[in-house]
């Protein structure tokens, strides 16, 4: 062998195919509409969720004969609640939620700017409420993503 020659050296080649990735690919393209599903699913819990919360009464005030009609937890129990998709800018879709109680003067009970000092520190706000719930909305959103994301998963196994 003369110096700066050129010697056989061996060539190892690894190859390694990935099954499923048909699957995959098609979950993943199906996936913005299983996540809006799924999303719509958690937000519909956190509102039943909030709308027992809002019923809950106060205990009355010691000494009061004011006589309680429950209807304003009754219009809780039985509000209206509805989740839809908005298209919002840059085809941005976004899952908004919303809860509907009837009841005139219901701000002036529980929605915090309007709350009229008699029932302030007595009845939890929406806002309160809101605030409270806000660990458990965040679970239930986490829970629907990780439930989309583990069905595209699923689907490479298929």
């Amino acid at each position: 062998m003369t110096e700066g020659s050129i010697r056989d050296v061996p060539i190892f080649e690894l190859n390694y195919e990935i099954v499923g990735l048909d699957g995959l690919a098609a979950a993943l393209e199906r996936m913005p509409e299983a996540l809006g599903s799924e999303v719509e699913q958690a937000i519909d819990r956190a509102l039943m969720l909030a709308q027992g919360k809002l019923a809950i009464y106060p205990p009355a005030i010691p000494g009061s004969h004011y006589r309680r009609t429950g209807l304003l937890g009754q219009l809780w129990a039985g509000a209206t609640h509805r989740v839809r998709r908005v298209m919002g800018g840059a085809g941005r879709m976004y899952i908004e939620g919303s809860i509907q109680n009837a009841r005139p003067g219901i701000e002036r009970v529980q929605h915090e700017p309007e709350q009229i000092p008699v029932h302030a520190g007595r009845w939890r706000t929406v806002q309160q409420i809101l605030e409270e719930l806000q660990p458990e909305v965040d679970r239930l959103l986490q829970q629907a993503g990780q439930t989309v994301v583990n069905e595209a998963a699923a689907s490479t196994r298929r």
